[in-house]
């Protein structure tokens, strides 16, 4: 697996030995010499705002460019991110239907007693594309300043906090924070990062953990205040704001990723050439920097890599939904 380092963030270990994809992951024997022909879907299961939409529109509009064919994106948010989920799955395995999954994708497997996907089957996987470290931020009235304050503020009073959903990361790792001490929390979860992160500013929930990009420009404005990260370290671009670890809670890193895939059976020389396309534009400086800047990491992959990465993060995020009580409601 290539990995561009951008900013120290939250790294969980894929697999050591790559795993075989799925059985009927990859067409056989197919050759597609003109792909592409026509436009390419890109489907997005959160609303316009968040960390997938602002990471597809950027790679989006290059694929637009570097293959001669237009790349739509197409917002499918709800059912806890699923309804996007199906809609790749379900689509033609021909490469003119693309989409990203993340952490919570992985999460869904565990947290619903029954999907109309399987995300280890009916998917081929095409590329990673980005690691997202996780930001705590509060609503500026709220008096802490950093993560052991706001853990004695729960031991006072009651406090709402937002998701972008039910088991999202940002729920589970909000609900880490009671392992930690936090006692009175409320969850309020939305159908985006967005939503929640407009709430948050009106004072409607008083915390969010979130993607880190989808907040970063909000904290810089002063409509927001960041209490902490979850990477390892203190990230570049929150030079101020404390990583969790560094503020005594140890083990404290849950952190969230995109990766690019399509349906189950698209032909091996299309998932070449779409994995080739897109790992060359997030290897260009302009893409890189401007990725960059809004909080993410870049890391790429080969589609093998990802299939075993996927199968490392199901079983991980599996064992953290079990331990955390977290359900469906």
């Amino acid at each position: 697996m290539h990995q561009v380092r951008l900013g120290p963030t939250t790294t969980f270990v894929a697999a050591a030995l790559l795993c075989a994809v799925a059985p009927g992951a990859y067409a056989q024997n197919a050759s597609t010499p003109n792909f592409p022909a026509k436009p390419i879907r890109y489907i997005i299961a959160f609303p316009p705002g968040g960390s997938n939409d602002i990471l597809a529109r950027i790679i989006g509009a290059r694929m637009t460019e570097a293959m001669g064919q237009t790349v739509i994106i197409d917002n499918r948010p709800g059912g806890g991110a699923n309804i996007g989920a199906e809609a790749i799955a379900r689509a033609a395995p021909d490469g003119y239907t693309i989409g990203n999954i993340s952490a919570t994708h992985t999460i869904n497997a565990t947290l619903y007693p029954k999907l109309s996907y399987d995300v280890l089957k009916d998917y081929t996987p095409i590329t990673r594309v980005a690691e997202i470290p996780l930001l705590l931020a509060a609503h500026p009235v709220v008096p802490a300043k950093g993560p052991r304050e706001l853990i004695a503020l729960t031991k006072q009073r009651k406090m709402s906090y937002g998701s972008s959903g039910i088991g999202t990361p940002g729920h589970l790792a909000a609900e880490m924070l009671r392992g930690y001490g936090a006692q009175d929390l409320v969850h309020v979860p939305y159908k985006g990062g967005g939503p929640a992160g407009v709430d948050l500013m009106s004072g409607n929930i008083e915390l969010l953990f979130n993607n880190m990009p989808e907040l970063v420009p909000f904290v810089k404005a002063g409509r927001m205040r960041a209490i902490a990260v979850t990477s390892i370290k203190r990230d570049p671009v929150l030079p101020d704001t404390v990583s969790m670890i560094e503020a005594g809670f140890a083990g404290f890193d849950p952190g969230n990723w995109v990766a690019i895939v399509g349906p189950a059976g698209i032909p091996r020389d299309v998932v070449a050439r779409l994995n080739s396309e897109i790992v060359k534009i997030l290897r260009e400086p302009a893409t890189r920097d401007k990725i960059a800047a809004q909080g993410f990491n870049i890391v790429t992959s080969t589609s093998d890599e990802l299939a075993a990465y996927i199968r490392s993060e199901h079983e991980k995020w599996g064992r953290l939904v079990k331990v955390s009580g977290a359900k469906v409601e």
